[in-house]
């Protein structure tokens, strides 16, 4: 579902960039997107782990290095 859910984030994002060719700054275009994509993908992952069990674990480890270092 979570999949699902990505690919109608991305069918959208890419919808309303065609329906407002006409407003976009082509230079920035590119940029604008790759950062939107990074980010959606970094959110689909954290997801996905915190979904799995390996978020919380990935957080205990997180600490204990803080704690350590």
């Amino acid at each position: 579902m979570l999949i699902h859910e990505s690919r109608i984030l991305q069918v959208t994002t890419f919808g309303t960039l065609h329906k407002n060719l006409t407003q976009l700054d082509f230079n920035m275009l590119l940029p604008d997107v790759m950062i939107i994509a990074d980010e959606v993908d970094a959110q689909l992952t954290q997801t996905m782990e915190s979904f799995s069990g390996e978020g919380s674990k990935s957080a205990k480890t997180h600490l204990v290095n803080q704690r350590a270092g």
